[in-house]
């Protein structure tokens, strides 16, 4: 990719977040700003409390900031109405979270399909989807499994699936080899640089440096500020 091809994907700019308790007035984040383009493979990384999970919920669009900027694929989040943002977080972003979030009763190939209902994705296509995403993760064969069928890394690959299912633009992953034992979390990760290769932006929220360490660039954050 030539430099004149490159595309801002998401921009913060003097990104302020202040949270009330009580009294009290908490800084989250103080003034913090970075761009991510198009295409790149980051971790976000700081000790608990640092900010990042903040950071992980702007750029997510679950959040606000209290001053400053957050643009995601070129929209200023602070100027979207609560419907526009959903809308614009549905089309755009796919979550991976430490914890699997898979239905139980649901088979792992219903479990991939189930956010596209929401997506608004015509119906006749669900299943193709779903058992594409589910293929690029190899668990082509264990779509008709229950999540309690498969292993741990397994899940955690299913949940890939399940946001990769809708094409989105950019991969959020929250502390995705949390759950895992080291070995399984690599093969994970493994999964992640795949992703990423085909062009999927890919952002991992960590405290651990090891994972930390897989993306191709690191943005750390200490007290609400870049480090």
């Amino acid at each position: 990719m030539t430099d004149a091809a490159v595309k801002e994907i998401i921009c913060l700019k003097n990104v302020r977040r202040e949270y009330r308790m009580g009294q009290n007035i908490v800084t989250a984040l103080d003034g913090i700003s970075f761009t991510i383009n198009e295409g790149e493979f980051v971790s976000i990384m700081g000790p608990s409390g640092s900010g990042k999970t903040t950071c992980m919920n702007l750029i997510g669009c679950l959040d606000r900031p209290t001053s400053g900027m957050v643009k995601i694929d070129g929209e200023d989040i602070s100027l979207l109405n609560d419907r526009a943002l959903a809308v614009l977080r549905s089309r755009t972003l796919g979550f991976v979270f430490q914890q699997y979030h898979l239905i139980p009763s649901m088979t792992v190939l219903e479990n991939v399909m189930l956010p596209l209902r929401y997506q608004g994705v015509e119906k006749n296509r669900w299943k193709e989807l779903a058992v594409n995403a589910l293929e690029r993760v190899e668990l082509g064969d264990r779509m008709s499994h229950l999540p309690h069928e498969l292993s741990g890394g397994q899940n955690q690959r299913a949940a890939i699936a399940r946001a990769l299912a809708g094409s989105p633009k950019i991969i959020l992953a929250d502390e995705p080899t949390g759950a895992l034992d080291s070995q399984t979390g690599k093969t994970v990760l493994s999964t992640f640089s795949e992703i990423n290769a085909s062009g999927t932006t890919v952002i991992i929220v960590t405290h651990d440096p090891l994972v930390g360490a897989q993306a191709r660039r690191l943005i750390k954050i200490m007290d609400g500020r870049l480090d």
